[in-house]
């Protein structure tokens, strides 16, 4: 057995055995939520044979079951058990899944747990409860054998629903008759009264039939940051992309680029299913993830003591621990920039302590490289519980607080992203930041030294003792450049007094 995986990793371990696929993915939990080390998948399938005749198919338990021992294997090999096995709605639905389960359990000690279509739907609400920091809103789950509908109110599940709508699962049993598959959709749809009741600000569509949606949008719109988790965009633009694939030939189908020709094929049946959801739920928001039923697996297997409040933050302490000098230093930097940006609003000071998580995090780098390295390292880290707007930000700040410049190419083809009072606040974070590390070198003690105060609009800093940091050109500059972001004007900078003086 080799390892893998560092002491500091907490690994679990999933294999979702899908209508479509059988997945491995190998999550680290040790800063208090699902973050993916190891992610591999096999397709099988599943779905059709129950689809046509109500079975599995037996070339099709043949293959999922080498897929399952294959993965255990790994599993066993990296020692990132235990290992969770779950089926979703092709096993449980089947008449001969046992069949599968028991061979299983047999082959590799596993039991197999089928989860039901209501927990499967509760478990991707949680996901996306966690992975989007979303309060409210109806999540729509779409695999190869089922759809999975909640609804969170207030940060809590509401309703769910479990549809036999899945895309393989109801190509088959309906022969791809496409007007044949609408009647379906609409009869289950007129099942699930709370549906047009919700008045839900968003409609979250998960799964990898829906992320098609996400990707032919940020390619085709020249969106920034080619990322599905956090994407959004409003109803009518997705119904333009429905709009637009509704009139495609198979043939132009089947040229659209970064799409899978599985996904393709299946590509009309999901629109009708969104169109159907968008009309029925009429949210403002349609938001994309990354995250479903694995994750919300992982998430109710841990304890309410390790999950993390906020993963984003969660997240961002994980790397401070791992790659600062000082390990997480927020706190302190938290209260010393508070002068100049208060506490007021909560999703401001989540973004502000994760980059003041963040804030020491490329000093191994080459200088004139860190600013670089801050950008593309925040904007594309998998962070859970983030959206593509605060993707931005956090990385602008953390730009600014390297040394880099607002106007620089890098920065500024994210601006699209941002509002120009969000803009400013990234300038002036950053900048408080850099002269938090100017004077201080990073250390703690040694910033909680020094302090800033405004008085009528003039900002005044007050230097640790002894000179442990002069009044240097480096230091009153960044005061300028900060002062002129903030609108303020500088005022006195001065060394505080030892307690003997």
């Amino acid at each position: 057995m080799s390892t893998l995986l560092t002491d500091s990793i907490q690994p679990c371990s999933v294999v979702d055995i899908g209508s479509n696929s059988i997945r491995l993915v190998i999550f680290d939990t040790s800063a208090g939520y699902p973050h993916p080390v190891y992610n591999e998948r096999i397709f099988c399938a599943l779905g059709e044979g129950v689809g046509r005749c109500g079975h599995l198919r037996d070339n099709a338990i043949d293959d999922a079951l080498t897929a399952v021992v294959r993965f255990a294997r790994i599993v066993h090999e990296v020692d990132a058990g235990p290992l969770h096995v779950f089926a979703t709605s092709a096993v449980r639905d089947a008449a001969n899944g046992s069949i599968l389960t028991e061979a299983v359990h047999s082959r590799t000690g596993s039991e197999v747990d089928v989860i039901s279509g209501t927990d499967e739907a509760r478990l991707s609400a949680d996901a996306v409860r966690y992975g989007l920091n979303l309060e409210d809103g109806v999540v729509a789950d779409l695999g190869g054998g089922s759809l999975e509908l909640a609804l969170i109110k207030k940060g809590e599940i509401s309703q769910t629903a479990s549809l036999p709508l899945g895309t393989v699962r109801l190509t088959a049993r309906m022969d791809g008759e496409m007007s044949r598959m609408q009647g379906e959709i609409i009869h289950y749809f007129d099942t699930v009264s709370w549906l047009k009741k919700s008045n839900a600000p968003f409609l979250v569509p998960l799964g990898g039939a829906f992320r098609n949606f996400a990707q032919l949008n940020i390619a085709e719109n020249r969106h920034p940051l080619n990322i599905i988790h956090g994407y959004t965009a409003s109803p009518s633009v997705i119904q333009n992309r429905i709009d637009l694939l509704a009139g495609m030939s198979t043939r132009s189908l089947s040229t659209l680029s970064g799409i899978a020709a599985r996904r393709r094929r299946s590509l009309p049946l999901t629109s009708v299913i969104l169109a159907e959801l968008m009309q029925r739920s009429a949210p403002s928001t349609i938001a994309f993830a990354a995250v479903g039923v694995r994750e919300g697996y992982v998430f109710s297997r841990m304890s309410s003591k390790t999950i993390a409040d906020d993963p984003l933050t969660a997240g961002a302490r994980a790397i401070s621990l791992r790659d600062s000098r000082y390990g997480d230093t927020s706190d302190v930097f938290m209260d010393w920039i508070a002068p100049l940006l208060p506490r007021k609003k909560k999703a401001r000071t989540r973004l502000q302590r994760t980059v003041c998580a963040l804030a020491d995090m490329a000093w191994r780098e080459h200088p004139d490289y860190r600013a670089t390295y801050a950008f593309e390292r925040s904007i594309q880290y998998p962070f859970l519980g983030i959206s593509h707007t605060e993707r931005a930000f956090i990385a602008l700040s953390l730009y600014l607080r390297y040394g880099g410049k607002p106007q620089d190419e890098i920065v500024t083809a994210y601006n699209s992203l941002l509002s120009k009072r969000a803009i400013r606040r990234a300038e002036v974070l950053g900048l408080a930041l850099r002269l938090a590390y100017r004077i201080s070198g990073g250390s703690p003690n040694l910033l909680m030294q020094s302090s800033l105060s405004i008085k009528d609009d003039r900002l005044s800093v007050m230097l640790p003792p002894n000179g442990a940091a002069p009044k240097n050109s480096r230091i009153i500059s960044t005061i300028k450049s900060l002062c002129a972001a903030r609108n303020l004007k500088p005022g006195a900078v001065r060394a505080t007094r030892n307690s003997g003086d």
